[in-house]
């Protein structure tokens, strides 16, 4: 059976359990604000003590009603909610509001009876929004079904954002906010613990529902995280948004990790990444958040590039706005000469002919030609988009406020308008053309960073090595990089000559054998990177130094690490200097396991270029994987073929991943190497945990 999710945000008929007299009741206040807004369709409240409650009949149970109900709305103690649920069931009530608090949010108790709550309600079939939820808003429908006061008077303003998140509050506070600056609202919905539908499927509900151009996620965890990406792209093939509000960003990504991969691909810079890929804008703050939609509600596609035209009123203000846009990542190019020909005509002689435009006072309080300028600047072949510059709110600011509308009405190429002091009467005239205002320049531009596509790869947040040694983890192992390379090997990915040895004669022999020069690196589960602990020797021309590093190496490393298993080495050749890649899986709690790439050796940490892909990759997966971290498409254009022989390398560690199942929680392939145009594997280690449960998260290592 089918949920309908119509009928829980749009019902023709309401029960309420649980209303009581006292004003300032949950219950109460919902039914209050639904008979402010007109409601028409048929309204059950329910309370056995009570006759009638704001004027309207009150009924003793459910079992009363003897018509079919949409939406039952639950506001009893929530220790009786399992039995509501059970009779309202059984009365073929399929939709339910519980606004209980008392649940899985308090532990203890609460989870039990927030289980058995899924459990009637997967028996039955039940949608249920909440539980602990503050209810919802359906603008164009004028159903307040929330006891949230978040409009008064003239304030109630249906229009196309829909919001959607886990905390009750957030949607009233991000409306107070976004009404201020024209923007309505096609629903308002609170999801609460969400105890049988969540976050994203209301979000896929919002995605075909008419009403709704852009949807706001708002959520503190990314719990099917797969699923919302779908629904980003999915959005973005109909023309929709959707902008995710993540906020706990620094506890969602600050474990501690084994591997590189696991400390830098901590969840936000994940989100970020795969957010960007697939069309989602991820936000920090509110305020970024009503900036992103008035952005996204212009009538105009958003642009494909960051090259951008200035027209501003002075040249203080030109000055100004160019810094912004270079500053948040946007280029300000010169004009195209048939566009500086032009503009010959209609500015002063002493005026800058080139971007970005100052009109001077010449034009100040000329209109018509400060809009003719505007015009050669929207037909410039080199522009991305247009940014108009003004000021005052008094006549003269109104007039060409005007005059810039007009022309921007009919310009097919993204215009904002950022206009100091203009006020509500400059803003109209903009807004009625469908082009976004601002009365603050640095937000506009901030807000623009968020949702053009960048220009660099993307960036995440590097936490740095603190200890040694792995952590003792019994349940943990760590494959060292003979093993890894063994295994991947199967899967056709090239490594090095190298060998494993046990004495200095072992290691003297091997190092003749793969021939010179060699590197010499210590094999132990318990020193996943090594260098730090002089684990690592690189260089040795000869036999006699071979062996002297190998004893030397041991010792070291035994002294630096005590208690560590230290008592073989990897002799492998070298291979030329040349550009060193990284390859690395990690666990995400929201997307699941994730393929991380970027630049290798110190340059992983210190330019932190990488990019996110989940698993499985395939090979145009991986070719993106790629293309999204701009210094190794530079660093490669120098071997032709590489590019596409990484891509097919990173496609086949993914292959070998998804072999390893869930047990394999990091991998980190650092660096991989060019060695004649092919790509090699020079070190790698992986993680794997035995056991069912995920493993406490590591201490610092080395």
């Amino acid at each position: 059976m089918a949920h309908d999710f119509d009928r829980l945000l749009d019902p023709a008929s309401i029960a309420v359990v649980g209303i009581g007299a006292r004003p300032s009741g949950p219950a109460r206040r919902i039914v209050a604000n639904l008979l402010s807004l007109g409601y028409e369709g048929a309204l059950y409240p329910i309370n056995p003590k009570y006759e009638t409650i704001l004027d309207r009949k009150c009924y003793p149970s459910l079992e009363a009603i003897s018509a079919p109900v949409d939406l039952a709305i639950i506001s009893v103690p929530a220790v009786n909610v399992p039995d509501m649920l059970r009779r309202g069931a059984a009365l073929g009530i399929r939709n339910y509001m519980i606004i209980s608090s008392g649940f899985a949010e308090v532990g203890g108790e609460g989870h039990a009876l927030e289980a058995e709550l899924k459990e009637i309600a997967a028996q039955n079939e039940l949608l249920i929004m909440g539980a602990n939820c503050a209810g919802s808003i359906n603008f164009h429908g004028r159903k307040h079904l929330s006891f949230t006061a978040v409009f008064e008077g003239d304030e109630f303003k249906a229009g196309p954002v829909a919001y959607i998140g886990q905390s009750g509050a957030m949607g009233p506070i991000f409306y107070s906010m976004a009404v201020k600056q024209g923007i309505g609202f096609s629903h308002i919905i609170s999801s609460g613990n969400e105890t049988t539908h969540g976050l994203t499927d209301f979000v896929e509900y919002l995605v075909d529902d008419p009403n709704t151009k852009v949807i706001v996620a708002y959520a503190e965890q990314l719990k099917n995280g797969r699923c919302l990406l779908e629904l980003g792209r999915k959005a973005k093939a109909v023309g929709k948004h959707i902008v995710v509000f993540k906020s706990a960003r620094a506890s969602a990504g600050a474990r501690a990790a084994i591997s590189h991969t696991g400390s830098m691909a901590g969840n936000d810079a994940i989100c970020s990444a795969l957010f960007r890929r697939t069309g989602i804008v991820k936000v920090r703050t509110l305020e970024e958040l009503v900036s992103v939609c008035k952005l996204l509600l212009a009538t105009r596609p958003l642009p494909t590039g960051r090259r951008t035209a200035i027209l501003a009123i002075s040249g203080g203000t030109a000055v100004i706005a160019a810094d912004l846009v270079e500053e948040s990542g946007f280029a300000v190019p010169r004009l195209h000469p048939d566009t500086r020909e032009r503009l010959k005509e209609w500015l002063p002689e002493f005026a800058s002919f080139d971007n970005p435009i100052d009109v001077t006072s010449g034009l100040f309080y000329r209109p018509d030609k400060f809009a003719k300028v505007l015009e050669c600047l929207t037909e410039d072949p080199g522009i991305d988009q247009l940014v108009v510059f003004g000021a005052y709110k008094h006549a003269i600011g109104q007039a060409l406020a005007e005059a810039s509308a007009k022309v921007l009405a009919d310009c097919p190429k993204y215009s904002v308008a950022a206009w100091i002091s203009g006020g509500p009467e400059v803003a109209r005239y903009f807004t009625d053309v469908g082009v976004p205002y601002f009365d603050n320049f640095a937000q506009c531009f901030e807000a623009l960073n968020l949702i053009v596509p960048a220009d660099e790869g993307a960036k995440a947040e590097v936490k740095s090595d603190g200890g040694h040694a792995a952590p003792a983890d019994p349940q943990q192992e760590v494959l060292t990089e003979d093993v890894v390379k063994a295994q991947l090997k199967t899967f056709g990915v090239a490594v090095l000559d190298e060998v494993v040895a046990s004495s200095a004669g072992q290691a003297a022999d091997a190092a003749r054998k793969v021939g010179f020069p060699v590197a010499l690196k210590v094999i132990s589960p318990d020193i996943p990177h090594r260098a730090k602990v002089g684990g690592v020797a690189l260089g040795l021309h000869s036999e006699d130094a071979v062996a002297t590093e190998f004893d030397r190496m041991l010792a070291r490393v035994r002294e630096r690490v005590p208690g560590a298993t230290v008592d073989s080495v990897v002799v492998q050749k070298m291979v030329a200097p040349g550009p060193e890649l990284f390859l690395g899986m990690s666990h995400d709690p929201s997307f699941g396991r994730v393929l991380t790439f970027g630049l290798g050796g110190i340059l992983t940490e210190a330019l932190q270029q990488i990019s996110f892909a989940p698993l499985p990759v395939s090979l145009d997966d991986a070719r993106q994987l790629v293309k999204d971290v701009p210094a190794v498409k530079a660093l490669l254009s120098f071997n032709p073929g590489a590019e596409d022989a990484l891509a097919q390398v990173i496609a086949r560690v993914s292959d070998w991943c998804v072999s390893k199942g869930e047990a394999l929680k990091e991998l980190d392939l650092n660096p991989v190497m060019l060695d004649e145009g092919r790509p090699v594997l020079i070190d790698g280690l992986a993680v794997v945990h035995h056991a069912e449960t995920a493993p406490v998260p590591a201490a610092a290592h080395s």
